[in-house]
């Protein structure tokens, strides 16, 4: 059995002792026996929301291999240009830098990721957790910006969100490698300049940044916030002319993001077998030397205790509001 926590420990164990001392406190305090039940029940949710935040686990099979050392932080382009049809021929660019997503998230079982994605503004869509399966969700339904909002934005614009998201992880656990994967096109639309990845630099230990689109370029279906795999019916993107505008990869601007993060440049054009990182000893944990078996969750468990009591609550709560009506139609019959 291994725990995973989602706050740190001593945090955790605080809150439990100041709710269940509450709870205590309560059970000696009813005399109804009633009331007493219902306190019981209140302590088991307690003990079953500290179980849950616990995250138990059992090691996974022999052979499942997990990367439990590493942090992986995923950077989403989600501007306008992101859905150019022209990967693996006439696809959506979004739709390869999901692929890889997915395929990358199956390369590091047992390690945690983060996903941020960006367009006139950056957003941390999950924070750093172990749950594989909530980030590859949460990724498959990352949707580009709307068609009508969009003014201009900046390759660089999640630099101080990375920055920063790194700088916990790395105050949090220093002896965990940190591996960041930038996804985008390189398109600079907004008037002011690229700024820099600089300041994440310190706080990487490998870092991979991949490139969406062809030098022809491709057009934009209008964005109304309902992007699907059908995408949408609502035409193309136009430029001043009235004509369907294209969107062109900018690969010296994924160059120059790549030497700020200290990272490699790949152009991705077709889906499939993304690369996973080795990290340097003297960076962090090394991936290809430091694995250990994954993690089956059991969290599910006492949650699954957690509905059931919570059903028995609201059974008991039905009840009595029921003999409360009962009675105040006797008082008023009385009356």
């Amino acid at each position: 059995m291994r725990f995973s926590p989602v706050l740190p420990l001593p945090a955790l164990i605080a809150v439990f002792v100041v709710f269940a001392a509450f709870v205590v406190w309560q059970l000696v305090l009813r005399e109804n026996r009633s009331r007493r039940l219902s306190w019981s029940i209140r302590a088991a949710m307690v003990v079953a929301l500290l179980l849950i935040a616990l995250r138990p686990g059992i090691p996974g099979p022999a052979g499942e291999k997990a990367t439990s050392d590493v942090d992986v932080f995923f950077v989403v382009d989600t501007t306008t240009s992101i859905v150019a049809e022209d990967f693996d021929g006439s696809d959506p660019r979004l739709d390869g830098v999901k692929s890889d997503i997915v395929d990358l998230v199956d390369a590091y079982p047992g390690a945690k990721f983060a996903l941020m994605s960006f367009d006139s503004s950056a957003v941390l869509r999950v924070p750093l957790t172990s749950d594989a399966t909530a980030v590859a969700n949460a990724a498959d339904v990352l949707a580009p910006e709307i068609t009508i909002y969009s003014s201009g934005s900046s390759i660089t614009e999640a630099k101080d969100l990375l920055a920063s998201t790194l700088q916990r992880a790395e105050d949090a656990e220093p002896d965990r490698a940190r591996v960041v994967y930038y996804f985008g096109d390189g398109e600079q639309t907004a008037a002011a300049p690229v700024g820099s990845f600089a300041d994440s630099a310190p706080f990487v230990s490998a870092a991979y940044v991949f490139g969406y689109g062809t030098e022809a370029g491709g057009q934009m279906r209008v964005q109304t916030g309902y992007y699907d795999d059908d995408k949408t019916d609502d035409g193309f993107v136009t430029d001043d002319t009235g004509s369907p505008a294209r969107s062109v990869i900018d690969e010296q601007n994924l160059r120059t993001i790549a030497d700020q993060l200290g990272a490699e440049y790949l152009h991705r054009t077709a889906p499939g077998d993304p690369p996973a990182a080795t990290v340097d000893a003297s960076a962090g944990s090394s991936l290809s030397d430091e694995s250990s078996a994954g993690t089956t969750e059991l969290y599910w468990i006492p949650a699954g205790a957690l509905v059931l009591l919570l059903a028995f609550e609201a059974i008991i709560v039905v009840r009595r509001l029921r003999e409360l009506g009962a009675a105040a139609g006797r008082k008023g019959r009385d009356e």
